[in-house]
């Protein structure tokens, strides 16, 4: 304010210094001066004070902006990033509305935490269960995932919304994700042996793709962003038919991601509501794509279709036999 001011005040002083000097300005034009004078030093003052209530006002917004700011930060800890992003930008709006759409949905959670909570302190159970949440959740970060809640050492997590990149991604994704947790969770395991936890936490995971209804869920007053349908609850039938450090997919996320991940067969079984046998996968490992397409057949034209994916032929006889009994009927 003193910058802004200071050529003002050298402005009054010199007029009031030169009233002073001058006597022999005539009384007419010293007056009309004077007038000019305290016209100007009214201003002068006016201005001075809407100054300091600008600062003043500025201060104000400053403190406010750093409150709603250090609000802001605590909120998103309560929501995942896609759902605060959303809720912040307007695209997702505060009122109890849901929608139908294809998600890919997954749980887990550790096997035997119910001994630990047993045999652990409080202090060191939060601790380790923080460590465990935390390096998940990172995890699903950064793989688009979005996290619906956590259950004790449960974690929900779907993939399709708000954000999608495409059904087939959305679950190549998910499984990817599971896959380097579970890569995470052995190097947990370590640090928690060499800090003296001698029981293996080990997880179970089970992902499915399937219709579900997500959205805002809850009274006038209280909502929660989740997803509820029978999806969900085969997603969590999946993973408790999983084994220890293993991913069990159903058919519908299989035929999504067979391409990019090699998955083993496993059993079929039945669920509540629904109609038939589900068909699951274990998942394997990640197939190199660079090697498989290289080698890979794929022709189709008139009359003739063929598809061959090297890395997935379990028994390479009976593929030969194939070939050579279509080879023999062209022949004839």
């Amino acid at each position: 304010m003193v910058d802004l001011l200071s050529s003002e005040e050298a402005v009054i002083g010199k007029a009031k210094s030169l009233l002073e000097q001058e006597k022999s300005i005539p009384v007419e034009v010293r007056s009309h001066f004077e007038e000019l004078l305290k016209a100007y030093i009214k201003l002068n003052k006016g201005q001075s004070r809407l100054i300091r209530l600008s600062d003043k006002s500025q201060d104000k917004l400053n403190i406010a902006n750093a409150k709603l700011e250090n609000f802001s930060s605590k909120l998103s800890k309560y929501f995942s990033p896609q759902v605060y992003q959303s809720l912040f930008t307007g695209e997702l709006d505060v009122k109890i509305e849901t929608k139908r759409k294809q998600l890919t949905v997954f749980f887990s959670d550790l096997q035997g935490f119910t001994e630990l909570t047993e045999r652990l302190e409080p202090e060191v159970l939060t601790k380790l269960l923080t460590h465990y949440l935390t390096e998940m959740s990172r995890i699903s970060i950064k793989w688009g995932g979005t996290i619906d809640k956590f259950i004790g050492d449960a974690i929900m997590i779907f993939f399709g919304d708000p954000n999608s990149q495409g059904e087939n991604q959305d679950a190549i994704n998910c499984v990817k994700m599971a896959m380097e947790m579970l890569d995470k969770l052995e190097e947990l395991r370590e640090d928690w042996r060499r800090n003296g936890l001698a029981l293996p936490i080990n997880a179970r995971i089970g992902i499915h793709t399937g219709i579900c209804t997500v959205g805002n869920f809850g009274s006038e007053d209280r909502l929660d962003y989740t997803i509820i349908g029978n999806g969900v609850n085969l997603a969590s039938r999946l993973e408790s038919h999983a084994k220890p450090n293993s991913i069990l997919v159903s058919e519908d996320t299989y035929l999504h991601i067979q391409d990019e991940i090699l998955c083993n067969k496993h059993q079929k079984f039945k669920v509540k509501g629904v109609a038939y046998p589900v068909q699951t996968y274990c998942v394997d490992k990640l197939l190199n794509k660079e090697v498989s397409n290289k080698h890979n057949i794929k022709k189709n034209f008139q009359g003739f279709s063929l598809e061959m994916k090297f890395e997935k032929i379990k028994d390479r006889s009976l593929a030969k036999k194939t070939l050579q009994d279509a080879i023999r009927k062209l022949s004839e």
